[in-house]
């Protein structure tokens, strides 16, 4: 009883401009612990961040964090009716092939967070500023033989979640890997673009009037190439010809295009920039989509990523890092805007 106690919704964080609360989430994966300002603050599946609109007492939630490693943005507004969550950023890197312990193909998909730790000391007293979260993934975890956990490496992040406006919020994150055990890349999915996937987004796209996103825009060399999705483009890699990011703005949209998109309405569209990629990878980054035929309303069904391609054998003790920013708005054309 004490440990279902523990896991129960609580505030953990309120200041009068931010509320941090622990939530319930009814997935497989272990609770990780949480800590606010080196205090800790018990155990969670399920983190939200909400900050109070101005001259109101209401807080939309503009960030939550799950233990699979799956968070979800948006913008800071609360309108009638209010901002959802659509798609999620999954933290990376996730690899295809094989290693040392897992001889048989498996996508290391996503990790097992182990601790949050949420630094407050930036904000100003009255309540402006950003918030410092520092990830660790556990790999000793009970569902670590499903194959889906990111069980090769060891994980770390640093978010830094800027102060959310109406229009926007932004997120930088800072990834660190080291291999802790040798890798095989996938051959057949590194020649299309699918096995190293240094950052991933899930979503869902069925057709035109049920989905969270309904697009793709890529930032290619002196150009800005867009991919309207259609449920004719199902269980095809997209897009069909692939393009890689430019070198000098490596850039790419997640549009929702439209205020609606049953079942959840104006969910957000994201952009991502890549800052920075150090460690075993080299060559153009490039970004690829899938979806497959699903009418599930419940479940995601598309996927995106970016790839750049690694050597054919990561040795163990491989070590690298990637750095981006998301930016989660109300609309596509708000992300010019920002």
């Amino acid at each position: 009883m004490e440990g279902e106690n523990a896991l129960k919704k609580a505030e953990i964080f309120h200041d009068g401009v931010w509320v941090i609360k622990k939530l319930r989430a009814a997935i497989p994966e272990d609770p990780f612990e949480v800590l606010v300002n080196d205090r800790s603050m018990g155990m969670a599946k399920l983190l939200s961040f909400a900050k109070c609109v101005s001259n109101t007492s209401r807080f939309p939630q503009v960030l939550v964090i799950y233990s699979s490693g799956y968070l979800r943005l948006k913008a800071g507004a609360d309108p009638t009716p209010p901002l959802t969550f659509g798609q999620s950023l999954i933290l990376g890197p996730a690899i295809s092939g094989t290693s040392t312990s897992c001889p048989k193909k498996t996508l290391f998909f996503h990790p097992q967070l182990k601790r949050v730790a949420i630094d407050t000391s930036q904000l100003n007293q009255n309540g402006t500023g950003r918030l410092l979260i520092r990830i660790t993934a556990s790999r000793a975890n009970r569902l670590l033989k499903s194959g889906k956990t990111n069980q090769i490496m060891a994980l770390t992040w640093l978010l830094t979640l800027e102060e959310p406006h109406d229009l926007a919020t932004i997120l930088h994150v800072t990834g660190t890997f080291e291999f802790t055990e040798d890798v095989i890349p996938d051959p057949m999915q590194t020649r299309t673009f699918e096995s190293v996937r240094l950052l991933q987004i899930s979503t869902m796209f069925i057709d035109n009037v049920r989905h969270d996103v309904d697009a793709l825009r890529l930032h290619v060399e002196n150009d800005v190439v867009t991919l309207s999705y259609d449920s004719s483009l199902a269980n095809l890699l997209l897009p069909v010809t692939p393009r890689s990011l430019s070198p000098a703005m490596p850039v790419f949209d997640s549009i929702h295009s439209d205020d609606a998109g049953r079942p959840n309405g104006n969910t957000p569209s994201y952009r991502i920039r890549i800052n920075s990629i150090t460690g075993p990878t080299t060559g153009p980054i490039m970004v690829r989509a899938f979806f497959n035929s699903s009418r599930n309303l419940r479940h995601d069904n598309m996927g995106l990523w970016v790839f750049q391609q690694g050597p054919a054998l990561i040795r163990k003790g491989t070590t690298g890092n990637i750095g981006y920013t998301v930016t989660a708005s109300v609309n596509a054309h708000s992300l010019e805007a920002v």
